[in-house]
């Protein structure tokens, strides 16, 4: 499952800091994750459900951990989120971590200015709900 939301007019994606943002990846799961891009010098980290109501902003360091946040957001599924790729690195990043991680299901979603002020929940119900759409169409295709 594939999904991105990439502003490629925005040069911001770049000057952000390498970090992958893993939701509900099991401890093995994520270990493959951090093996494969070790060489690409992307921290990984593990979003806690505590965090989801976090901005993402926050989560990658580009802003200030607010006070307060909503901590009865969820998110059904997985979702890996990666910020500070540059635009010619897409394809390759997602190459490397879909040959880690070939067996799971999950949303991906590069970090953009736009979406650095959404909390994680509302990053997965927007990927969702486009991937839903995407197979929609699919099947109305067939």
């Amino acid at each position: 499952i594939f999904y991105m939301l990439y502003n490629t007019k925005n040069e911001r994606n770049e000057k952000m800091k390498k970090i992958i943002l893993l939701y509900g990846f099991n401890k093995f799961q994520t270990e493959q994750v951090k093996k494969a891009v070790v060489m690409l010098n992307y921290e990984v980290k593990t979003v806690e459900k505590e965090q989801f109501g976090w901005l993402l902003g926050e989560l990658i360091g580009e802003y200030d951990v607010a006070e307060s946040h909503d901590e009865n957001l969820e998110i059904p599924g997985r979702m890996m989120v990666v910020s500070g790729v540059a635009e010619n690195e897409i394809a390759n990043i997602f190459a490397v971590l879909r040959s880690a991680t070939e067996k799971l299901t999950y949303h991906k979603a590069v970090v953009t200015p736009t979406n650095m002020n959404w909390t994680s929940a509302r990053l997965f119900m927007e990927v969702d709900s486009e991937y839903r759409e995407i197979k929609r169409r699919q099947r109305l295709r067939r």
